[in-house]
């Protein structure tokens, strides 16, 4: 008996520990439950936070599937729904935004463990160790770990498929990690869409390293069949709810057929690139620049020599993931600003250029100046750290002052939750979190073009003010919220501009403004009108009240003659 169950612990602890084979990974380890215990004081400091748009968005169905609750929210089939699936997994259990928030976490973490495994595979531990020490302060990923987006699960599932696809295809370590890759791959784009713009880096090395033989590859015919088999789901949705999913996806993505958009988007497709200063921060981006020459130098000197040399097809592996995740994301971003967050997946393969500078720099210490090898390598982590600092500073600084974006939004969505019934309808432009924290029924004024969002075969409104109009009679919305300093509006529901140093706000649908100064961000003027009849309603001020306290928030309930 004593036995059998020392033979248990032996198992479980070459499981948990028997990669630990050196200093590099002992290292290693201590650096992963630092990065986790940081990743978890994040989490502490923003399990309460609110939610912003997309994070509401997933979160509003999560819920709604989760609880069965019967209410209206924006979800979209382009989105991947794996996501919100496992969120509803999480309400259904009880452990709902908390336990959404942890799973981050556990991401967030992850993808520095899969990046040192990975790297350390691909090339070696130092790199890897060097690299993974880097990327656990990065701004970006600490940033968006107290963030309820699809970034760092993306990124994490992204990096383990690479992970999977070097051990099974490149060092022949068994055929299930092959597999193993072509279903975690499609985990990836079931949870973002995007990630599909990474093939192309696994496609280009398959042929460089078997050209036409590839074809003739039953585990790689196995693994698309995986890959298509795990993505089936999808497809179907996508294409009960937008007709032909392939060219839907090809024009809403890639705008193919709108040549305007086209021409638009091939202007910012550098945009990522010239962003890189505020992705890594000055020091790093030094380090980038000089790891670009060290490391990538020789690729491109031997480009014709690639499909002979592994770590030429290595380092080629490395520079095709940065370029189409950057040039594609250029493409395909909907917004001409840039969202960091959607490089995630190719923060490692960066910090990894960055960091091979150090190991540059390491060899002339030992080699020209005769340093001991391990004297170097610590003043090598000396410098790293103080590369670095910035990235960790400031990633507090922004946690710290968005912690509390949004919360009047929160605020106001619990408040109409608490003075309404299941069933109910509210009217409000930050749809989603609305939907999320009311756990109502949430619609925007722009009702028409909301419909048609929605996919919706026959638009039951009129455009603009009329279908308005037309939806409060049909619906008759309990909550009509108006959130000034947040959302845009129409501006028959809200004008907003500045005179003279005055900032204003009109609202002609409640006979409302005020005006305050941007200086002193003192009210200078006020007309809420407590209650307002129009059209067989009756409008009555909600919130705030006639003491309460100005955020940015109107709430008007409905009374219908």
């Amino acid at each position: 008996m004593e036995e059998e169950i020392e033979k248990r612990k032996s198992k479980l602890n070459k499981f948990f520990f028997g990669w630990i084979k050196d200093n590099y990974d002992k290292i290693f380890f201590v650096l992963l439950i630092l990065a986790f215990l940081l990743r978890l004081w994040i989490f502490f400091k923003t399990m309460n936070q609110p939610v912003w748009w997309d994070g509401a968005d997933y979160l509003s169905t999560a819920k709604r599937w989760g609880l069965g609750l019967n209410i209206q929210d924006i979800w979209y089939y382009r989105r991947g729904f794996l996501f919100p699936l496992i969120g509803a997994l999480f309400f259904k259990l009880g452990l709902g935004e908390i336990g959404i928030r942890f799973l981050i976490v556990v991401c967030s973490t992850g993808i520095i463990a899969v990046s040192y495994f990975l790297i350390s595979k691909m090339f070696n531990k130092k790199l890897a160790l060097l690299t993974t020490l880097a990327l656990s302060v990065s701004w970006i990923i600490l940033f968006f770990t107290g963030r309820i987006l699809t970034d760092i699960p993306t990124a994490f599932l992204l990096l383990l498929s690479a992970f999977f696809f070097w051990k099974g295809y490149v060092l022949k370590e068994g055929n299930k990690f092959l597999y193993l890759f072509g279903l975690i791959f499609a985990l990836a784009v079931l949870t973002r869409m995007q990630a599909l713009m990474l093939a192309p880096a696994f496609i280009i090395y398959i042929f460089i390293n078997e050209k036409m033989k590839a074809f003739k590859n039953k585990h790689l015919w196995i693994t698309c069949g995986i890959f298509f088999l795990i993505l089936l789901p999808h497809f179907v949705l996508y294409a009960m709810h937008y007709g032909n999913p392939l060219l839907d996806i090809l024009s809403y993505y890639l705008k193919i057929g709108d040549s305007g958009a086209t021409a638009q988007r091939s202007l910012e497709i550098f945009k990522y690139f010239t962003d890189l200063p505020y992705m890594l921060s000055t020091p790093v981006l030094v380090a980038f620049f000089i790891g670009i020459f060290y490391f990538l130098g020789d690729l491109f000197l031997g480009l014709d020599k690639v499909a002979k040399s592994q770590e030429l097809k290595n380092k080629l592996f490395v520079f095709l993931w940065i370029f189409f995740l950057f040039l594609l994301m250029g493409y395909v971003g909907a917004h001409s600003y840039v969202e960091q967050r959607y490089i995630t997946a190719g923060l490692p393969f960066l910090f990894l250029i960055a960091v091979s500078s150090l190991v540059f720099i390491e060899n002339l210490f030992v080699k020209h100046f005769h340093l001991n090898e391990k004297v170097s390598l610590v003043i090598v982590f000396i410098i790293l750290i103080l590369l670095i600092v910035p990235n960790l500073l400031l990633a507090t600084s922004m946690i710290e002052a968005k912690k509390n974006s949004y919360i009047e939004v929160k605020e106001a969505g619990e408040l109409m939750k608490a003075n309404s019934n299941p069933g109910d309808v509210i009217m409000s432009t930050s749809l989603p979190q609305i939907t999320y924290y009311s756990e109502r029924s949430t619609y925007p004024y722009d009702v028409m073009n909301y419909s048609l969002h929605q996919g919706e075969k026959e638009v039951k409104y009129s455009d603009g003010e009329k279908g308005f109009k037309e939806f409060l009679l049909n619906k008759k919305p309990k909550f009509l919220m108006v959130s000034s300093a947040f959302e845009e509006y129409p501006e028959w529901m809200l004008i907003k501009g500045n005179q003279n140093g005055i900032n204003y706000v009109i609202m002609p649908f409640f006979n409302s403004s005020l005006s305050y100064n941007l200086e002193t961000k003192q009210l200078t003027s006020i007309d809420l009108k407590q209650e307002v009849k129009k059209d067989g309603m009756t409008l009555k001020l909600f919130y705030p009240g006639q003491n309460g306290n100005l955020n940015g928030i109107f709430i008007y309930k409905v009374e219908y003659d």
